[in-house]
């Protein structure tokens, strides 16, 4: 679940026609509540994976924690293994 936002300035040098040049940059940076062990962690806009619903942070095993939530949606749908449907 994310928590909050941030926006952080940096800053670079890069080389035009011989001329050095300072170039300012923003990220954006969330705070991200681990849905698995409820650990809070920082990740930027390009890193998150905004399709998903839930997120893990590195301490945790995602495919664990996606096989986890899908055993527990079958048994809310009452769903059996052998269905061949998708979730």
């Amino acid at each position: 679940m994310i928590v909050g936002e941030a926006k952080l300035n940096t800053f670079y040098y890069r080389t035009v026609h011989g001329r050095r040049q300072k170039c300012w940059t923003t990220k954006t940076v969330y705070s991200i509540r681990c849905d698995s062990c409820e650990r809070e962690f920082t990740r930027t806009a390009k890193e998150i994976n905004r399709s998903s619903s839930a997120h893990c942070c590195n301490q945790c095993n995602p495919k664990r924690f996606a096989q986890r939530q899908s055993s527990i949606l079958r048994k809310f749908n009452k769903w059996d293994a052998s269905s061949g449907l998708r979730l």
